[in-house]
């Protein structure tokens, strides 16, 4: 069925310009250069763009249809003429896509023409840095995972029932899963800044990265360089401070994606920890002499694996069972109970736990940010055995003073906070 066009005289007038730049800049990327192989230019693409908007205009199928096939057919002849063959058809499918953008200009999704048609000109004239990027700067190990990453979201997430399941109605499969991709997320985009900003230029650098990331994780790593290089250990404090003090900043943007309301509570005893963390990390790490350490060697793997967004999502459930569980048979104190449980092996898990049943009404506020400080504390217990196997006392007990000023802060923020 014919689409009709009905733009006016400036409209038709501005639908033609649009074509009629889109050819030009596409047919730029195509220019070919003195001498063989021959192929279409320039000036050909801001004539494919402008019959594309002649068949919208007129609005006749069969026409428009005929049109793009006599384009088509006469870029096939050019290709396979004497002394015309070329390897790829780059050129064709951009004329393709040239006439249907041309079509397109002509309609109320001019805009949408427009934005496809600089996306595909950028394209084209970025062929070799878009080759180097994806051929030698993007490992093969890298892309694999990024499938699997689009998988979860494109693939799984739609293929996912909908609904609560299970006792307490816990487990919702969307729901639970959406928490992974959110979660994961922020460290998929830890590892790539990890990996294009050089770690190496320094270990404030890579502790951002590393709380971004995974605290527990970059604690366990920095504990493992302490033992390596007792002489770093200062330095490594500073690094192990600033990157858990990252931690609550990352903590209230999930909130915030999450719970607005309950981010703005949240916030004073959340930017207290931070503030802690960052005067621990000046104080504590502070040294007469400058102790080097080569940071690039703690490496990051890819997070967005497929092994540990599953694991992710099976903790996430089982904390949610834990906590609907004791919620259910003792209160808001079984659901304290359990929050610092959860936070034994993730915090993130325990706030999106927590988050959900205060948007639910079943927890009130105070209620949800103890939680979060317990679960804080209860990681902060877990990650100070992890900085102990350093066996150096100069790194693990300056951590532990650490942890011990962030969580003080804290406590003092949230009652503070219930009290007013």
């Amino acid at each position: 069925m014919a689409m009709m066009n009905s733009l006016d005289l400036p409209g038709v007038a501005l639908g033609f310009a649009q074509a009629a730049g889109l050819g030009f800049l596409i047919g730029r990327t195509r220019e070919p250069a003195e001498g063989p192989p021959a192929r279409a230019g320039l000036r050909d693409f801001v004539i494919i763009a402008c019959l594309g908007a002649a068949g919208s205009q007129i609005g006749q199928a069969a026409l428009t249809v005929t049109m793009a096939a006599a384009v088509a057919a006469i870029l096939v002849a050019a290709r396979y003429s004497p002394g015309g063959a070329r390897i790829g058809v780059t050129t064709e499918l951009a004329a393709l896509a040239t006439f249907l953008l041309g079509y397109l200009s002509m309609t109320p999704g001019r805009t949408l023409a427009a934005l496809l048609g600089i996306l595909l000109s950028f394209m084209m004239a970025t062929k070799e840095q878009l080759h180097r990027f994806a051929l030698q700067t993007i490992s093969q190990r890298e892309f694999e995972d990024t499938l699997k990453f689009l998988a979860l979201i494109f693939v799984v997430f739609p293929l996912l029932p909908a609904g609560d399941f299970g006792p307490f109605g816990l487990f919702n499969p969307r729901k639970v899963w959406l928490f992974v991709i959110l979660v994961s997320t922020v460290s998929y985009a830890g590892y790539f800044l990890a990996r294009f900003l050089d770690p190496a230029r320094g270990l404030a650098l890579t502790a951002i990265v590393g709380g971004l990331a995974s605290t527990t994780a970059f604690t366990g790593g920095v504990a493992k360089m302490a033992a390596e290089a007792p002489g770093a250990a200062l330095a490594l404090v500073r690094a192990a401070c600033l990157g858990n003090a990252v931690q609550y900043p990352r903590l209230l943007l999930l909130l915030a994606v999450l719970s607005p309301a309950l981010a703005i509570q949240a916030l004073p005893m959340l930017a207290a920890m931070t503030g802690a963390g960052l005067l621990a990390a000046w104080w504590l790490g502070r040294s007469p002499r400058t102790a080097s350490i080569e940071p690039g060697s703690m490496a990051f793997r890819n997070p967005f694996a497929l092994v540990p967004a599953l694991r992710f999502g099976a903790v996430f459930a089982l904390i949610l069972l834990g906590v609907r569980t004791a919620q259910h048979y003792f209160g808001a104190g079984g659901l304290l109970l359990s929050a610092g449980v959860g936070g034994l092996i993730d915090v993130d898990a325990v706030l999106l736990s927590l988050t959900e049943f205060f948007r639910n009404g079943i927890a009130p506020a105070p209620t949800v940010m103890g939680g979060i400080l317990l679960g804080a504390a209860a990681n902060s217990v877990f990650k100070s055995m992890l900085a102990a196997t350093s066996r150096q006392p100069a790194f693990y007990i300056r951590l532990w003073i650490g942890f011990a000023a962030m969580l003080a802060c804290g406590m003092a923020a949230f009652l503070l906070a219930i009290a007013a």
